[in-house]
């Protein structure tokens, strides 16, 4: 489930489809950088937002979404926002893993409801009424750009159960130190906004299990 065809979201994608027979599920965009990899149409699902399929042991929900607000609001000024046209052939450089759109997903599965965010942002009509139980929500600094962020999200999405903060970690631009600080931030956020919610932050190569 592809939320945006940036790098750090669709670089190893396509190997893994290719190596394991894994379908593709994104945008128009994500879809085209994976036929430059020889990923076949056969294993991708394009999606548009808005969409509620049912597959074999899960459904899922694909839920129209923003990118995070980078460069003090000014992301879209930027290619990086653009989309990718079919025909493009590997190796691509990392300027042609552009977004082409952003999604959510919430993936129903073995009696929970997930929610899956790629981004600090949100529609917030689009996620009133989802009810997940778990939450994987953008925890960066970009955040920071949006009005009462925590608070907004956790409310329409119902004050979920559990919450996993994600995209909180260095990405080679600040320290282990200061992305930790970062995310403690974003857990105070959550608890204030739903003090009842359940924190997780992951840890690397811990597995982590669900009741």
């Amino acid at each position: 489930m592809i939320t945006h065809a940036h790098e750090d979201h669709l670089l190893d994608a396509p190997y893994i489809s290719n190596k394991t027979g894994a379908v593709i599920i994104g945008h128009e965009t994500a879809a085209n950088i994976a036929r430059a990899y020889d990923v076949p149409d056969e294993k991708l699902i394009t999606v548009r937002g808005g969409e509620d399929y049912d597959f074999d042991g899960f459904s899922l929900k694909v839920i129209l979404s923003l990118h995070s607000p980078l460069l003090r609001k000014r992301y879209f000024n930027k290619p990086w926002a653009g989309s990718a046209p079919r025909g493009l052939k590997a190796p691509l450089h990392e300027s042609a893993f552009v977004e082409g759109g952003s999604l959510a997903y919430l993936l129903r599965i073995a009696g929970h409801r997930v929610l899956i965010m790629g981004t600090m942002n949100f529609i917030e009509r689009e996620m009133e009424g989802l009810r997940p139980d778990v939450a994987l929500v953008g925890a960066g600094s970009s955040r920071k750009e949006n009005f009462d962020y925590a608070d907004r999200l956790l409310r329409a999405l119902g004050y979920p159960a559990v919450v996993f903060p994600t995209h909180w970690d260095s990405y080679g631009s600040m320290s282990e130190e200061e992305a930790t600080k970062g995310v403690q931030e974003f857990v105070t956020e959550v608890k204030v906004a739903s003090p009842k919610t359940r924190m997780i932050v992951p840890q690397y190569f811990q597995p982590i299990s669900l009741p």
